[in-house]
């Protein structure tokens, strides 16, 4: 995972979604830090005139902003709400390939189709998304069954449907794991499900 997609705000300066490529490592657009690796978790911050900062990736994430959806804290009845758009490239699953371990069957993995360009768009009741080219997909906030970050990409499973994963082309994976699943919280709530208690392997309730 790249360090962009960890820290989807910029520990030093608290900016979202600001931190982009820059040579070897990766910087902050609104306040010039740069970040790079460390050894093993470890993960370098050097602000603007300053020294270099050396702190593990968990000690650099519980320095960043919490994740807040619009209309946090407020009633909002049945009207839809938009909360976030990004774009996207989106993958669908097609199809199953088995694994086996001599002739021990262990299981299946997706093989997925190509990647179609498009704009992924999280409201109070959906999560959509519009291809450059084909059909519009919509998801209720109540058909999706699992939510799970994966190499890079976010995968989402709705029910009775083939998993989709999502790679960013600009946001971070994690910060959309975390508004996703902070949607399906509210929503839980509001509509009487009960307190999300897992999102993986699948949406469980207590």
């Amino acid at each position: 995972m790249a360090i962009r997609d960890l820290l989807w705000a910029c520990p030093l300066c608290g900016a979202e979604e600001s931190i982009r490529p820059a040579g070897r490592g990766e910087s902050c657009r609104a306040c010039g830090a740069t970040f790079r690796r460390g050894r093993g978790a470890e993960i370098e911050a050097v602000p603007a005139g300053g020294g270099p900062i050396v702190r593990r990736a968990a000690e650099w994430v519980r320095r960043l902003p919490p994740v807040r959806l619009p209309g946090e804290g407020e009633d909002e009845g049945d009207a839809e709400t938009l909360y976030r758009t990004a774009p996207v490239e989106a993958r669908f699953a097609v199809a199953y390939t088995p694994v086996r371990r001599g002739r021990l069957f262990i299981g299946r993995v997706e093989r997925f189709g190509p990647a179609r360009a498009g704009t992924l768009e999280l409201t109070s009741h959906a999560l959509a998304f519009a291809p450059e080219a084909g059909a519009p997909c919509r998801w209720p906030l109540e058909e999706i069954g699992a939510v799970q970050p994966s190499s890079g990409v976010l995968q989402i499973k709705p029910r009775r449907e083939p998993v989709v994963t999502f790679r960013f082309r600009e946001g971070s994976v994690r910060l959309w794991q975390e508004l996703i699943e902070a949607a399906l919280r509210r929503f839980y709530r509001r509509t009487g499900r009960g307190e999300i208690v897992e999102f993986q392997p699948r949406v469980s309730t207590r």
